[in-house]
């Protein structure tokens, strides 16, 4: 069993989708910032659209978490745990998608995880 902190009461939900579409040899970055004054965010799922020929690489207050890689941190049609313990930061989580596949493609990316204010559960 993976384990992923559970939410407290005064927690809030975070589910983002953002799609980007990207002509090959194009990047996005794309930037998610907890909407909490004084929060930390904890991120146990980061899915990604899986394309052959792609780039991922994840960063989160400045400092590279995952990649980059040919593989996304956990698909889009997954949608499992991907950071365990999960990921935590307090000012922003970058995305940063690389299309190199040769054709243009569609990108969903889809951070799931909550915001917890300092102190708090």
């Amino acid at each position: 069993m993976l384990w992923v902190p559970e939410p407290g009461p005064d927690d809030v939900p975070f589910n983002e989708p953002y799609t980007a579409e990207l002509a090959d040899g194009e990047k996005v970055t794309v930037t998610f910032t907890p909407e909490q004054s004084g929060s930390v965010f904890y991120l146990p799922v980061l899915a990604i659209s899986k394309v052959r020929g792609t780039i991922y690489e994840v960063r989160d207050d400045g400092s590279t978490q995952y990649g980059p890689a040919a593989i996304p941190p956990t698909d889009i049609d997954d949608l499992t745990s991907t950071f365990v313990p999960a990921k935590q930061f307090r000012d922003n989580l970058e995305v940063i998608i690389r299309n190199n596949s040769g054709n243009p493609q569609t990108y969903h990316i889809q951070p799931v995880g909550f915001e917890q204010i300092e102190g708090g559960a």
